[in-house]
């Protein structure tokens, strides 16, 4: 039994590592009571297939494949779910490391039902 959980566990880590990575940098703005602020925006996401993306920005967020390149996102940020979407309106062709710029519009589902508006520039390989 410990070999068939080592492999389960080597080859998931290994599918973590040769997957697609994209990091993120960028600007956040939010409306928080009212009130706009500007945060420094980091964020780092995982291919898990085609569709699907697993990772880390300002909080825990999967992003879904939707119509037209647009990206479907459920994330937990400050201990609150958040529900939007992200568009990346250019992206560079060529190989290697990709860029992309892209914007991101997060709700708060919880709370003061607030939103995030953040503008980030994406390398990704």
């Amino acid at each position: 039994m410990k070999l068939v959980t080592k492999i389960a566990t080597i080859a998931t880590l290994a599918s973590f590592m040769f997957a697609g990575v994209n990091i993120t940098w960028g600007n956040s703005y939010s409306d928080s009571d009212g009130t706009i602020g500007a945060d420094a925006s980091f964020g780092v996401h995982f291919d898990v297939n085609d569709n699907t993306t697993v990772g880390w920005e300002n909080g825990l967020m999967v992003g879904l494949a939707g119509p037209a390149g647009a990206t479907f996102r459920l994330g937990m940020a400050e201990g609150a779910p958040t529900l939007g979407m992200s568009y990346a309106w250019w992206t560079g062709g060529g190989t290697g490391w990709g860029t992309n710029l892209s914007t991101a519009l997060d709700f708060d589902l919880t709370g003061d039902n607030g939103f995030d508006i953040t503008v980030n520039l994406g390398l990704g390989f």
